[in-house]
């Protein structure tokens, strides 16, 4: 999954990141970013580079569809709701929005994401090997059973509840409803405690995500002329270099790797063209996105205040 951020040079980057740490931080002033340099220079970064604007496509595409489907499922979960305080349904409406673009909810969700994308990829092995020791131990007790299978789906579930967790733990609107508990029944908590995990991963969604993804894409899109430069140095020395074997191992895997770079070069044009298509669409599908949550939320404060 692309969800690596490139920077390419202090006017291209840092200039739009202080902007955003100014929407993230709710602050005129804001504090100086670090410079991260591009890696439009390295042929291995170069040889991505059409997966990579095609990934960030998708990302952004894929969290317009999800903030989408959560602004219509919001007065769904709300039904959940039968005899709360409303007063206090509605603080928590207002408190979950806040949390989705504050810093410690961004930083707690990214940390959660990349633990959660590790865990999808690496989860067969994980649960090959502790399966494995499991029902080893069984074994040893004189059980014949294999354990993989429920090992598995066991873990899978504990990760899943201690990520909701965590990012639980950096919600104030979670805070709010953890205070409040004793004047709500369970099934009033636990539909709240939903709502305001979707109120607050939608407000993410619009506020942040798709500002950050529109972000890179331009940083991405400003680096395709490096990125050739980069390709054509790398065939060049590729081609010297494979000149100088003797070894017909080596001959083929130096024409391999010019074939590869060459069928990346060859397509860079066409994703940029479509990259670009893209990026120009982005504001106005951000502007709608956030319209779209705003009156959503809207919607369930409207209702709130009108059962008090």
């Amino acid at each position: 999954m692309y969800r690596r951020l490139r920077f390419r040079t202090r006017s291209l980057v840092v200039a739009p990141f202080l902007m955003l740490s100014a929407v993230l931080c709710g602050c005129s002033a804001s504090m100086p970013e670090p410079e991260v340099a591009s890696s439009a220079t390295e042929p291995g970064y170069a040889q991505d580079y059409p997966a990579t604007v095609e990934q960030i496509v998708k990302d952004f595409g894929r969290d317009d569809d999800d903030a989408q489907t959560l602004a219509i499922g919001l007065s769904v979960y709300a039904k959940d709701l039968k005899a709360p305080d409303w007063k206090l349904v509605a603080d928590v409406y207002r408190s979950a929005n806040d949390a989705g673009r504050s810093r410690a909810y961004v930083d707690r969700y990214a940390e959660v994401e990349g633990a959660r994308v590790f865990f999808s990829e690496e989860q067969g092995e994980i649960a090959k090997k502790v399966g494995g020791w499991a029902s080893y131990a069984c074994m040893q007790k004189g059980a014949d059973a294999d354990l993989r299978g429920t090992v598995s789906r066991s873990l899978s579930e504990l990760v899943s509840k201690r990520l909701e967790e965590r990012l639980r733990e950096r919600n104030a609107a979670h805070a709010m409803i953890n205070r409040h508990r004793h004047e709500l029944t369970k099934e009033d908590a636990v539909a709240l405690e939903v709502l305001a995990d979707q109120i607050s991963r939608a407000s993410y969604l619009v506020h942040i995500a798709m500002v950050k993804t529109q972000i890179r894409m331009r940083a991405v899109l400003e680096e395709a002329e490096q990125v050739k430069k980069t390709l054509d140095d790398y065939i060049a020395e590729e081609r010297a270099i494979g000149g100088k074997s003797d070894k017909e191992a080596d001959k083929i895997g130096s024409e391999a790797r010019i074939e590869r770079a060459t069928q990346v070069k060859a397509r860079i044009d066409g994703v940029l063209s479509h990259g670009r298509t893209m990026e120009q669409k982005m504001e106005p599908r951000i502007a709608a996105a956030q319209k779209r949550h705003k009156d959503a939320l809207d919607a369930l404060l409207a209702d709130a205040e009108k059962r008090k």
